[in-house]
This record gives structure tokens, C-alpha cells and sequence, in this order.
């Protein structure tokens, strides 16, 4: 995985039907915030600015992650989770 450093950093909160709503999707909280962190850090992300939420994407292995979430102070709060995942390899 590339671009992980440092995402260890990133505090989330869930609800409790967020946390279950992932876990039966397959999501981690390490995939949370990696995808988080390379949103944050890249500034690849789109705004819902009337909700103040952010739409965060990260490929990891063969999966494409994507995150909704707000931020309050230092802790960003996860809305929903999904990801797509590929049973092809990339073509070398």
C-alpha cells in the first residue's frame, strides 16, 4: 500500500450503526483512514458544502474505498463507507 505513512494520526468516530453498517461491508478502520488521510493530504475530495461533509476515494489493493465525513476539531466523523472490489489484476 503507498501513502499510508502517517495515517495512524487520523481520530475517527462512528455511531454505533455506522460501525455495524461497515463491518458487514468489510471496512476497517486502518482503510477509513488511509483513505481519510489521502484525502486530507492530497486535497482530493469533494465538498458538500451545506452539509460540510467531504467525499473521500482511495484505491487500496484491488478495492476503490470511498469515505463521507465531516470533521469536528481534531476527529473526523464517518458518515458511510462503501467500496468496490475488482477480481482483476492490473495488466503489467
Amino acid at each position: 500500500m503507498s501513502n499510508v505513512e502517517g495515517y495512524d494520526t487520523i481520530n475517527i468516530n462512528k455511531s454505533s450503526e455506522v460501525s455495524e453498517l461497515l463491518e458487514s461491508r468489510g471496512i476497517s478502520d486502518d482503510e477509513l483512514k488511509m483513505v481519510i488521510y489521502d484525502s486530507e493530504t492530497t486535497n482530493e475530495k469533494l465538498c458538500d458544502t451545506g452539509n460540510n461533509e467531504f467525499l473521500g476515494k482511495k484505491t487500496i489493493g484491488n478495492a476503490l474505498y470511498f469515505v463521507r465525513y465531516s470533521k469536528e476539531a481534531d476527529i473526523y466523523k464517518i458518515h458511510t463507507a462503501y467500496c468496490v472490489k475488482s477480481a482483476f489484476d492490473e495488466e503489467s
